[in-house]
Formats: C-alpha cells, structure tokens, sequence
C-alpha cells in the first residue's frame, strides 16, 4: 500500500502535518508575480539618478568645486554646453546647469547601461536579462545616493555654520563621487566576472599566464610614465630644486667636485639628508649622463613593486585574479602617480626609489628570507630616513609575531632576533641622523623641522610643544585635512587595508607625521601636501601590504566578500584616477587648457625650441647663474648656481667674481614663477651695467622676449680663463 503522505493525489492524514505544494495555493503566483516586477530596484534608480544630478549641478555651479575635476575654461564650456552660462571675467556662474538636463541625461546614459550590462552578464551566467537587470539596478545604483548623502551633510554644514563639516564636504567631493562610481562598477563586475580564492594554497607564485598579464601592466604603465617624464624635461617643465638636482649629484661625483648640487650653496648633501641610494645607477649614468635615465630608472621601479603585489596577494589568497587585481590597483593609483610626477612637476626623487624596495623586502620576508630582506631594508633606510618610521613598527610587527609561533615554529627564535635586530637598527640610525648625521653636514637641525608649522622649527621644539600642548596636536589629528589625507590613502586600495588587521598599524607613525606637515608659508587649498607631493611615499609599501593581509581575511567570509573585495580595489583605483591621475587615466589629461594636458606636453613649445639659441652661446667650462626650469641643461658646467630671490652663498659671486672664471646669468623670462619681464627688470643691469653686458636677447617672431642671456664683463683680457 502506497502511503498517502508521500503521494500527493491524496490527502494526508490529520496528524501528520505536511504542507500542501505551492500550486495548491490560490496566491501562489501572484506572490511570483510581485517578487518578480517589484518597483523597488526602478525606485533605486531613480532615487539615485535624482540624488547623483543634484550633486553634479552643485558642482558645476560652484568654481571651487568644479575646479577640482576641470580647468576653469573647460569647466565654463561644460557649464555652458548644459545650458548654464559663466561670467567670462568674474567666472561667476550667471544661470545654474538645468536640473532636468542632467536627470534626463543620467536617466538615458542609466538605461543604455544597464540594458547593455544585462546582456553581458547574462552571457556569461545564463539568466535572464531581467534578473540580471533588476540586481544590477539595485547593487549598482545604490551607489548614486552616496553623492545625495554629500549634498546633505554640505548643506547641513552650510546651515549651522560648522567650518570643519564645510571643509571636509570641500575637500572630499571627488572622493564622493570617485566612491559612488567604484561602488556601482565593481556591482557589475562581481556578478559577471566572480573571483575564486583558496587561502590554504599558499604559495605565492602565480602562473605563467598572470605573471605575463602583469609584467604587461607594468609595461604600460613605464611607457606612460617614461613618456610624460621624458616631455616635461624636452618641454623645459623640470624644475631643478628637489627633482634634477639628484642627477647632479652624480654628475658631481664621477667628476670629482663630491655629493653636493651647488643648489645647496655647495655643501655636501648629506646636510640635507643621508639619501645615496641614487648613487647605484651611476653606471647607468654614466653611459647616458641624463636626468632623464633617472627618470626612467624611477618610473620601472615604481612600477615593479606591483610584482611584489603579485607574489604577497597570491600568497594570501591563493587566487592568481586577486593577485593580479590587487597588482594592477596599485598602477592605477594616483598616490603612486604623485610619486613619479609630483602636482609641482617634479620628476625623481630617491624616496620613491624605497617604495619597491620595501615591498619586495616585505615579500623576501614572508616568504622566509630574512638576509635578503635586510639587505633590501639598508637600501630602504639610505633612499631616506623617512623610511626608519615604518620599518620600526613593522619590525616590531613580525617580532610580535614570531613571539606568538615561537614555540611551534622551530625557526621562529631565529626570526624572532632578525626582527629585534631591523627593530633597534632602524630606530638607531634614525637617531643618529637627526642628532648628528645632518646637523654635522649641514652646521644646523635639519631643514625640514620647519614644515611643522606652529609645532615648532627644531626636532626639540616640536617635541616640546607637544607635550605642552595636546590640543593643538590633537586638533590637526583630528582635522578635516586628516580625514581626507585618510580616505585618499585608503579608497585606492580598496579600503582593503582597513581589513588588514594589524598590518595598517604599522602605518601608523607615518600617518600621524603627515597630518601635521605644512609648509611654512601655510598649505594651499588648491595643493594638500599628501599625497600629491612625496611624503606619503613610505606608507605606500605599508597600504598595499595590509589590503593584501585584508583580501586574505575577506576569504575567510566567503567567496562574495572576496570578489566584492578585489572588483572595488580594482574600480576605485580607476574611478580615483579619473579625477585626480595626471596620467592618460585622468581628466587632466585630457583637458586642452590643464597644465597636463597630454597633447601639449608631447609637443615642443616654442619655448624649448629657442632654447637651443641659449645652450649654443654657453661653454661647459663658464660658472652659470640660471632661472629654475632651466637649470637642470646647465648642471654639467663648471659651476650651476641657482638665478633666484632665495639668498644663497654663491650670490656673493655675482658682485665677487673668482678670478679667471667665465660667468652667464640665462634667465628664462617665461618659465612659471618669472619675475623678470624685460632687460630692464635684471637686478646686475641696474646696478652694475659695466660689469655685464647683454650677450643675447632670445625673442619670438612676434618679438615675444624668451631669455635674457648675459655674460660678465672682464676688466682685461688676462683675466680672462682659458678655453
């Protein structure tokens, strides 16, 4: 007999409780039907279509904020092409961006979007489009409100008057926005492309196939970078202080003259800062004796941290996508951008040479090699003794770590003392740079000291203050400026490090430093010190370490946590880029009337053309006072001293020749920071017109002054040196 409860032609028993199919149910399929066409992910979107017009027409109606994303003649021709009109003289906007316009053109751009969207993801996942469409709608577009949540915290400031709330919404605008599209994209992407991990393989070689994706990531990324480094000094647009001067250094060394730039009034750098590992590519200097091989030699080595990246995310989480995920984030990153071609253009520092340096001496750790990491971390501490501030903690770090394995780990006692030794090492030679390396060079504390403001000028004064007064060091701990310095670290990676335990620790010290960095004239609004500058290098190493331990952890919640982790890394990388990148990702880039603008940068102005006239009519033997952006084709003479209104020793040479020396002043009467407008401007004209004479007026073919040569005038022949 078969049992009635099992077939379902019959009715069950009363006292065995079993629920009749779904079809028996009269709102069985209209409870379908609801689930299926629930306004709810429309709803989504227009919210977040409505919420994502409103921010843009504050910004496009706002000068100051708009000026983040556009120059201001591109900013008045998109204003303009909305239907808003910009006063050409004030840049007041007259009549604001209609509000309709860009709520139809988002609601269109939506719907193009995510019906394209569904049929690639569909592809590829076999469901139906409108499933496909419908969680989009709902993961991606949710994203939207974030800028409406911006809106509202901006007018909530504006209303009570709250400067800190004011500054921030100010400060963080592209950030909102560069959120709100990383959110959305890598919404897609983890539906259409889901990421695997297996945290227990932990072996941190990817396979053929990822490493030739990412060597070729990082070849992309040295052809661009190499290139636009290569057109801004062909385009005269390298300054000399802090970029060219390092190349001096070498030149000065295989010379015999010492490790000095005369930028320095011709003291031994050292004075400045204990920064020699550039003095490893003087043989590659001296086959082609050129700031730009610098150049070079920093773009490849920027870029080949990635691989380091690669190794340190396999080990992690066993995926050779997230390795390369992570890997490629890095390249995209525009804190790493800024350390290859600073905001003021400037192209080399040493620094950024420790960037690679500390990660692959993080990887020869992990992966058990704690003599090579050593070595790398010597390198580490002489690219600059910034470096000493996170080596310690992160010594600290494994010690800790070592300590807690020691007793199942038979070789952990061994690591456990190489991790003391780096510990104590790293925190004694930082000591005894700032107590007696630069001030015995320099004859006084270290210039540097000055970039803390109202802390002080000297180590002893900003310590002092400190513990003085708390509040004042709390207040710039805790300041709108902190909070966007935080963010603009943190969202290029992914906020992965925030996930990374105790690793982001490590950055700590860094961090806290850099919060209180201004310069001595006051930060500019328009130019934050981090990360656009170089100070922010050594935490670079230390952010893309801990994202890594983060994308390890994310693996332990689950494969959509870790495919959600690795596509946001990815997508706010690129979305960062597109408002802040001075590279090919960035709007800049692209903007005919930015100072980054790519076409003019690759195509010689006319003020690189006539400087050929200037270099012809000075030998390599004169001692040569020049202007800054030009003083780096003038390193390989005799002398080069720097043309400027900063008071240096080698002025006194101006008025106080040396005898039987050749001295030319080339001033550049078009270079960015030119005070100079004609011959009658020169200071030695008007004082001294015997002494000099006019060897050359450089001019245009409409007559437009370009350089001002001027040679000194000897009293007698005999004077004169030797050719």
């Amino acid at each position: 007999m078969v049992s009635s409860v099992a077939n379902p032609y019959y009715p069950p028993p009363r006292h065995i409780v079993s629920p009749p199919p779904p079809l028996q149910y009269k709102f069985a399929m209209p409870a379908t039907r609801s689930r299926r066409y629930s306004p709810l992910p429309w709803l989504v979107v227009v919210v977040g279509v409505a919420l994502q017009a409103m921010f843009l027409q504050s910004v496009l109606g706002d000068r100051a904020l708009a000026s983040q994303w556009f120059s201001t003649h591109t900013w008045s021709e998109v204003v303009g092409g909305l239907g808003g009109v910009v006063d050409a003289e004030s840049g007041v906007v007259r009549r604001d961006v209609g509000y309709l316009v860009l709520f139809g053109g988002l609601s269109s751009a939506s719907g193009v979007l995510i019906l394209v969207g569904s049929l690639v993801t569909r592809r590829r996942t076999g469901r139906s489009i409108g499933t496909e469409a419908t969680g989009w709608a709902v993961r991606g577009w949710s994203w939207w409100w974030l800028p409406g949540a911006w809106e509202l915290i901006r007018v909530v400031g504006v209303l009570t008057g709250l400067e800190w709330v004011q500054e921030l919404s100010i400060r963080t605008v592209s950030l909102v926005e560069a959120t709100a599209l990383a959110g959305w994209l890598s919404a897609w992407l983890v539906t259409t492309w889901p990421v695997d991990a297996n945290p227990l393989e932990s072996s941190s070689s990817p396979c053929r196939r990822t490493w030739l994706l990412a060597l070729g990531a990082v070849g992309v990324y040295c052809v661009c970078a190499i290139a636009i480094n290569w057109a801004r000094y062909n385009n005269l647009l390298i300054p000399h202080g802090d970029s060219a001067m390092y190349e001096e250094h070498l030149w000065n060394v295989w010379h015999g003259k010492g490790f000095r730039s005369y930028l320095d009034d011709g003291r031994l750098f050292l004075g400045e800062h204990p920064q020699v590992v550039h003095l490893l590519l003087s043989p590659l200097h001296w086959l082609w004796p050129s700031h730009q091989v610098l150049e070079l030699c920093e773009s490849v080595g920027l870029a080949a941290g990635a691989l380091a990246i690669l190794r340190l995310t396999r080990k992690e989480t066993g995926s050779d996508m997230l390795a390369l995920g992570l890997a490629v984030a890095y390249l995209l990153a525009f804190p790493v951008h800024f350390l290859d071609i600073a905001i003021d253009g400037k192209t080399f520092r040493p620094i950024s040479l420790g960037v690679p340096l500390l990660l692959w001496a993080i990887e020869r750790w992990e992966s058990g090699r704690p003599k090579a990491t050593v070595l790398l971390l010597l390198l580490v501490l002489l690219s600059k003794e910034d470096y000493c501030l996170v080596v310690m903690p992160l010594a600290v770090f494994w010690a800790s770590r070592e300590w807690r394995v020691r007793e199942t780990v038979g070789t952990a006692t061994g690591r456990l003392t190489w991790a003391i030794g780096i510990a104590v090492g790293s925190g004694a030679w930082l000591l005894l740079v700032l107590l007696w390396v630069i001030p015995s060079f320099r004859g006084d504390v270290p210039h540097y000291a000055q970039y803390f403001g109202e802390l002080g000028g000297t180590p002893g004064e900003i310590v002092q203050t400190s513990i003085e007064r708390p509040g004042l060091l709390l207040s710039k701990w805790f300041s709108a400026r902190t909070v966007f310095y935080a963010v603009a670290l943190l969202l290029p990676a992914g906020l992965l490090p925030l996930a990374g335990r105790g690793r982001l620790l490590v950055g700590g010290p860094v961090f806290a430093m850099l919060c209180l960095l201004e310069f001595s004239s006051g930060e500019s609004p328009g130019q934050p010190v981090v990360p656009f500058h170089h100070f922010h290098a050594p935490l670079i190493p230390i952010l893309y370490w801990a994202a890594a331990g983060g994308l390890g952890r994310l693996c332990q919640r689950g494969p959509a946590w870790v495919s959600w982790g690795g596509w946001f890394a990815v997508s706010a990388a690129a979305a960062c880029g597109l408002f802040f990148s001075a590279g090919p990702l960035g709007l800049a880039f692209w903007d005919s009337h930015s100072d980054h603008h790519g076409l003019t940068l690759f195509t010689t102005g006319r003020r690189a053309e006539l400087f050929a006239q200037v270099e012809s009519l000075v030998p390599s033997t004169a001692r040569v006072f020049s202007t800054d952006f030009v003083h780096p084709r003038f390193t390989h003479h005799a002398r080069s001293y720097d043309y400027s209104d900063y008071a240096r020793h080698s002025d006194t040479e101006l008025t106080k020749p040396v005898a039987g020396q050749d001295y030319y002043i080339v001033i550049d009467v078009q270079h960015p920071y030119s005070t100079i407008t004609s011959v009658d401007d020169v200071p030695e004209l008007k004082a001294d017109p015997r002494s000099w004479e006019v060897l050359r007026l450089v001019t245009d073919d409409d007559g437009t002054l370009y350089y001002i040569v001027l040679r000194r005038r000897f009293p007698s022949p005999a004077r004169r040196s030797a050719p």
